[in-house]
């Protein structure tokens, strides 16, 4: 059955690795940038609701540079309806795009679909960064799919770090300090990914000793059912529990029959 959530914790992941998209639901744009590897120095927004961005007038897109890029993680993102970008190295070979080429950056941010490669030789981008509702429902391209396991890696801290401390009060209580986890176990839920899972904080278990989050497999709904409602999405089955071991600092991950 779906579960109706006001703030949404569990994290939805469906993974194409032929082309290197990951569709992914509890992650925001605020946690990519804490969490990639190399966080892009400049964005051209392909579609935004935001006033303070620069303006280029040969391709009639808005963009922001590193400077610009900080407030921007702080924003609201997810207030602001449509946010597609895609990160390039240098303005001036922005200003080389072709027309064929700026017609496929308006197909991609309108349909969310690639014509051609949506890895552009004179932007050199690393990522193209599609969504309607940041952290609902984003789809992102990866030129290299660890920087996602890195994306992951930071999410998935930071959701255990607030179940560790949600229950504090006092400002003078001392917050539990999660150790990260190792992006070599993200990777063992690779085959996983390809059919869509739900790691489902929503449903974890807390105990003196150790927080058990149960790894969903075989959604209910297609993901992009995230848009349309504000339930969560169901799963048929359990497939695995991530652990932390709350006194060794410890992740864990126990598949089930084992």
């Amino acid at each position: 059955m779906k579960k109706e959530t006001l703030k949404q914790q569990s994290i939805y992941v469906h993974m194409d690795n032929v082309i290197n998209n990951v569709v992914t639901s509890g992650i925001t744009f605020c946690d990519f940038m804490n969490g990639v590897m190399s966080p892009p120095q400049n964005i051209l927004l392909l579609k935004h609701q935001f006033q303070d961005a620069s303006y280029n007038a040969h391709t009639s897109f808005h963009y922001s540079d590193v400077r610009d890029l900080a407030e921007l993680k702080k924003a609201s993102v997810s207030q602001n309806g449509d946010f597609c970008w895609v990160d390039f190295e240098d303005l001036d070979l922005v200003n080389q795009l072709t027309a064929q080429e700026v017609a496929e950056l308006l197909y991609l941010a309108h349909t969310g679909r690639h014509l051609r490669s949506p890895f552009y030789y004179k932007l050199q981008n690393n990522f193209v960064y599609l969504t309607m509702n940041d952290g609902r429902y984003n789809k992102v391209y990866y030129r290299n799919l660890d920087q996602f396991y890195h994306v992951l890696a930071y999410a998935i801290w930071k959701n255990m770090m607030q179940l560790t401390t949600e229950k504090i009060a006092l400002p003078f209580v001392k917050r539990k300090k999660i150790a990260d986890i190792p992006v070599a176990l993200l990777k063992k839920f690779a085959t996983y990914f390809k059919e869509g899972i739900c790691i489902s904080f929503d449903d974890a278990v807390k105990n003196r000793n150790q927080i058990e989050v149960p790894i969903g497999y075989h959604l209910q709904d297609d993901m992009q059912e995230l848009l349309r409602s504000n339930e969560l999405i169901g799963y048929d089955r359990v497939v695995a529990h991530l652990n932390y071991d709350l006194k060794k600092n410890e992740w864990l991950l126990i598949e089930e029959g084992q």
